[in-house]
């Protein structure tokens, strides 16, 4: 039980990152599939994109309300700017996975890029976002 008080900021962050993943995969692997047929590999960046910006909503919510429970106009800036970064980190990088290095669905790539990230932008949420 002291587990689960002393660590449940982060265990509801978890929660919250996870659904947020999942969220992003889907539509991810939704965008890819549409814009696949047009775009080719390019359709992997603008997927990103698009999937990120409606996750990232969705996620902002829960970690303000949930999470931290901490709301200002700043720390949605600050989020905004993070969650921009990041999708540009791991846009580029299932981008350039994908196409130099392993031919596979992009999805699986992106599951393992985003689990890296997940854990890299725990702490900068914590500690600068939601400070």
């Amino acid at each position: 039980m002291n587990f689960i008080k002393r660590n449940r900021t982060f265990l509801t962050y978890v929660f919250s990152a996870g659904s947020s993943f999942f969220v992003d995969l889907i539509l991810f692997g939704l965008f890819n599939y549409i814009f696949g047929f047009f775009l080719g590999y390019e359709s992997i960046i603008v997927s990103t994109i698009c999937a990120r910006i409606l996750s990232s909503l969705y996620n902002f919510l829960i970690n303000s309300k949930l999470v931290f429970k901490k709301y200002s106009k700043r720390m949605l800036l600050k989020y905004y700017i993070l969650v921009f970064i990041q999708m540009c980190v791991s846009s580029i990088l299932v981008y350039v996975i994908n196409k130099f290095l392993i031919d596979t669905f992009a999805i699986i790539i992106k599951f393992f890029v985003d689990i890296i990230l997940f854990v890299i932008n725990y702490f900068i949420q914590k500690v600068v976002v939601f400070k």
